[in-house]
């Protein structure tokens, strides 16, 4: 999963390309799939995601599971939506299949949760994230520490924010929907 930094930086910058939607709602709903008791639950998870890093990473998130209970959304499904897109597509595009396959879960959750700790100062200040986007879930706030080189580099993370903020959702739905399965936009 992406961290919440991560996904606060998304969802404002879609806000900023994608005008018309509520604030508070968006956010709210983007924060939410992490903050639940049971993340399992909502992000649809596959049951049987393997033992290997690459399919137990990569099983995660069911997208087709997700838009076959949300026919309709409003602004704060709309948040979760763009929320699950976010972790879908940073395990297939943030983390090769090299390192996957080279790495014990372990390590990986090590590099990954180190990387976090890294980033969360630099995407708070470059993205105006504060503490106030948190307050529907403020345990998930966490300042961070200054950046430093990590498994995820600010300028891959950077891009990466950019791609899936200008997501037309709609139409990736419609993708989704016809292929009945998580693909890419």
């Amino acid at each position: 999963m992406a961290c919440a930094t991560i996904h606060l930086a998304i969802a404002k910058k879609y806000l900023k390309n994608h005008t018309g939607h509520n604030y508070e709602k968006v956010i709210s709903g983007t924060l939410y799939p992490d903050a639940a008791q049971n993340k399992d639950i909502t992000h649809y998870t596959n049951k049987n995601r393997g033992i290997d890093n690459i399919s137990h990473v990569r099983s995660k998130v069911n997208l087709y599971a997700f838009l076959g209970e949300h026919k309709v959304f409003d602004d704060f499904e709309l948040g979760w939506f763009l929320h699950l897109v976010t972790d879908y597509l940073f395990f297939e595009e943030c983390f090769t299949t090299k390192y996957l396959e080279e790495n014990s879960y372990e390590t990986f959750c090590k590099d990954l949760y180190f990387a976090y700790s890294c980033l969360n100062s630099y995407l708070s200040k470059k993205y105006v994230i504060t503490e106030n986007d948190y307050k529907n879930y403020p345990s998930e706030y966490y300042p961070g520490i200054p950046y430093q080189e990590c498994i995820l580099q600010s300028e891959m993370i950077d891009e990466f924010i950019e791609r899936i903020s200008i997501i037309n959702i709609p139409s990736y739905i419609n993708k989704i929907k016809i292929n009945k399965k998580n693909i890419k936009p």
